[in-house]
């Protein structure tokens, strides 16, 4: 009986030994594991109590915030849906975008210490996120959503020489606050992809509008351009308005060209190819031409605020070995080299802040839960100088004179405002579907303090390059200051 007993008790203490080390394995060793999984429903209730920041406006008011219904559990809130370009998306089901994932752990209160956490949990108290400040003037975004009506596209407007991204509006656009239900629909259509950001990850062949790119490397050939750009831009070139063929595509000047002989000056208002690609065969090296790309930024991404931007496809690098048909692709942005507005919006703002590049950004201040001021945000800085001063000058004036004579850039004009600008053509896909382009920047200069608004427009489906022009000049007289 007492060794029948005995056994009775090693099996309880062994089985009791056994629960012991198996509560302890999951409790200790595998906690934190149990504690990410996804049907943690303790885990799913806490991040549904989060109350996440605020992201204002430049002007403080609200673009997105954070509504605690009567549950205890919040909802993410979007007043003005047409700036979710900037803000992106803020979901429990499908994650976050723009600035909502670009600053999620400001706007979820991350970082907080282990006391903190400690308190927040024993006192159920939910966990309280910092507020963003952005960049966006929202007035400006309202004017571009109203310009672009249904009209696919990107637009997006920067301040130079600061590089505060006021305005970027992408359609097909969606609703943030209907994310949920509609992601079905939102995800199902990859030819309208309401989802994509076409400012930061639109992708598209520059066409017509690379010719602002390769007017700098065709003026950078000269040694003494101060003396030699009136000759190199105002004189009579032969031929200025032939056509280019690329790629099956019959590339031409733009309509309501005059029929008369043109200057490169005048060929670049009127997005005449032939004399960019006759005068980059006889001065500009494809070596020149593809550091002239690299140094613009136009083959790595686009930086912006930690957004999630797109990589250009990878494209082979132009050298005296690359065959003539890849070059003429490339020289007249219609080949392998795709970019997007963020990309060409680099360009435009160096050549209005004299060469220099600038930092552009979409938050320029976080206010943490526990903090009354607001603190500026570390901006990545560009390297000063992209453009030869001299040759950023020279093109500048390239573009005041297109204002002048074209009746494309014209359409961007808004009372006596200066504008400086560009526009062009692109085709693109197996049916060279067409992108019309505008680039460009109104001068806002007071006394000694250089300023100027800069502008890129891209529409899908468009062949006329003064509606893009138009909608840019709806949008830079709002961003008037």
């Amino acid at each position: 009986m007492t060794a029948e007993l005995n056994r009775v008790t090693r099996w309880m203490l062994f089985a009791f030994a056994t629960i012991l080390v198996s509560i302890a394995y999951w409790a200790v060793i595998e906690a934190d594991n149990l504690t990410a999984r996804e049907d943690n429903a303790r885990n799913v209730i806490a991040e549904q109590r989060i109350r996440r920041g605020t992201i204002y406006d430049r002007d403080g008011e609200p673009l997105a915030y954070t509504r605690v219904l009567p549950s205890g559990l919040t909802e993410r809130v979007y007043p003005y849906p047409e700036s979710a370009a900037a803000t992106g998306y803020y979901s429990f089901n499908y994650g976050t975008a723009g600035i909502e994932d670009a600053f999620n752990a400001v706007l979820r209160g991350d970082g907080g210490s282990a006391w903190e956490q400690f308190v927040n949990d024993a006192l159920h108290r939910p966990q309280e996120g910092g507020d963003v400040r952005s960049t966006i003037d929202l007035d400006v975004q309202q004017a571009i959503a109203a310009a672009m009506g249904d009209q696919a596209g990107a637009v997006v407007l920067a301040h130079v020489p600061s590089g505060r991204v006021i305005g970027m509006v992408s359609q097909p656009a969606y609703d943030p606050n209907t994310l949920d239900e509609d992601w079905a629909r939102l995800t199902v259509d990859e030819a309208t992809s309401p989802l994509l950001n076409r400012v930061t990850s639109g992708l598209y062949q520059p066409g017509g509008a690379l010719q602002t790119v390769t007017l700098s490397a065709i003026l950078a050939s000269y040694s003494n351009l101060t003396e030699e750009a009136g000759f190199v831009l105002n004189s009579d070139l032969p031929d200025a308005q032939a056509p280019v063929r690329v790629n099956g595509l019959e590339l031409s000047c733009l309509p309501e060209t005059p029929d008369e002989p043109l200057t490169l000056a005048e060929a670049y208002a009127y997005g005449c190819p032939a004399p960019f690609v006759q005068l980059l065969q006889e001065r500009v090296s494809p070596d020149s031409l593809w550091q002239r790309l690299e140094i613009l930024g136009l083959v790595a991404a686009p930086q912006i605020n930690g957004f999630r931007t797109v990589m250009p496809p990878v494209i082979e690098r132009l050298t005296a070995s690359t065959p003539p048909d890849e070059w003429l692709e490339a020289a007249t942005g219609q080949g392998a080299l795709t970019v997007t507005p963020l990309h060409m919006l680099q360009v435009v703002a160096a050549i209005a802040n004299q060469g220099n590049g600038i930092p552009l950004h979409v938050v320029d201040a976080i206010r943490p839960a526990d903090a009354e001021e607001w603190q500026p945000v570390d901006i990545p800085l560009r390297r000063p100088a992209i453009l030869r001063a001299d040759v950023a000058e020279v093109v500048r004036l390239t573009m005041l004179q297109a204002a002048a004579q074209s009746p494309h850039v014209r359409a961007a004009q808004r009372g006596d405002r200066v504008l400086y600008g560009h526009t062009g053509i692109s085709y693109g896909g197996p049916e060279a579907r067409p992108y019309s382009w505008f680039l460009g920047f109104v001068d806002q200069t007071r006394g000694d303090e250089m300023s100027a608004i800069a502008a890129v427009v891209v529409l899908e489906g468009v062949a006329d390059p003064g509606l893009a022009a138009q909608i840019a000049g709806d949008a830079l007289a709002a961003a008037a200051e």
